[in-house]
């Protein structure tokens, strides 16, 4: 039995925790597997023992949510539960509000530019990888078969622009288009995680990307409140890496990312 880092959960206020799921769900045409409180995520913990630490997020999806997500990770931030903040391209005080991130014990951003809005490699943003290169990561929420604002050609865009930013590409590089993904960025110096992506690509593509990117740049996520921990376990399993494989992509890689 592995020990686990689950790098990809949601975790929202519980006043919109339903609503932000459900609407979640309703979008991507998925049913959820919870509801997005609190609550919910420590029960799935309990359900799911293998899973000993995890990086938790929210997405401002209004430049006037930026400080207020902040503050909500970084109060449920202990030593099992690792946060990311989140920003926003139309936030006023970038630096200022990154520098407050890490005061709070924050470990990097997190950002959905597909929920905020923006295209992901427009100078609008830049401002905000500029400052975040070499203090902390960024999580990207990636590709979306409907709209372009995250899509693995913008991400390399991103990449080749700013090669000193830590990038975590969610979904295998892009979700639903793992074509594109394997086009503009496997075997670059990005990260990518598992979450919402195995279940639906080919074991073999899924066995090539992971394979010519590199097991070391690969992190497990299961983008809960979306998906059960333990199916997601097994859509890693079911891939047939070997132990070694196997215990990067779970364990090893995220506690070098995050230096732990």
């Amino acid at each position: 039995m592995y020990q686990v880092f689950d790098m990809h959960v949601h975790v929202f206020p519980d006043a919109i925790a339903k609503k932000a799921a459900s609407n979640t769900g309703k979008y991507y045409g998925v049913p959820m597997y919870a509801d997005g409180t609190h609550h919910a995520f420590l029960k799935a913990l309990e359900d799911e023992p293998q899973i000993k630490k995890c990086l938790i997020h929210s997405t401002a999806t209004k430049a006037a949510q930026v400080e207020h997500v902040n503050d909500f990770v970084a109060s449920l931030v202990n030593d099992r539960l690792y946060g990311f903040g989140t920003m926003h391209p139309d936030y006023p005080h970038i630096e200022k509000e990154i520098d407050r991130m890490i005061s709070l014990g924050l470990r990097g951003i997190k950002m959905h530019p597909d929920f905020q809005g923006f295209n992901v490699d427009s100078e609008k943003a830049a401002r905000i990888y500029a400052y975040a290169a070499g203090k902390l990561p960024i999580l990207f929420h990636a590709g979306d078969a409907n709209v372009d604002f995250s899509s693995p050609r913008r991400m390399r865009n991103v990449h080749d622009r700013f090669p000193a930013l830590t990038m975590i590409v969610a979904h295998m590089g892009g979700y639903s288009q793992w074509d594109e993904a394997e086009k503009y960025l496997v075997g670059q110096d990005v990260y990518f995680d598992t979450s919402s992506s195995l279940q639906w690509l080919e074991k073999e593509q899924a066995v090539r990307m992971i394979k010519n990117h590199g097991v070391e740049k690969c992190l497990f996520g299961t983008d809960f409140p979306m998906h059960s921990p333990s199916a997601s376990i097994d859509n890693v399993l079911r891939l047939g890496l070997s132990e070694e494989d196997n215990q990067k992509i779970f364990w090893e890689n995220a506690h070098k990312l995050l230096r732990l």
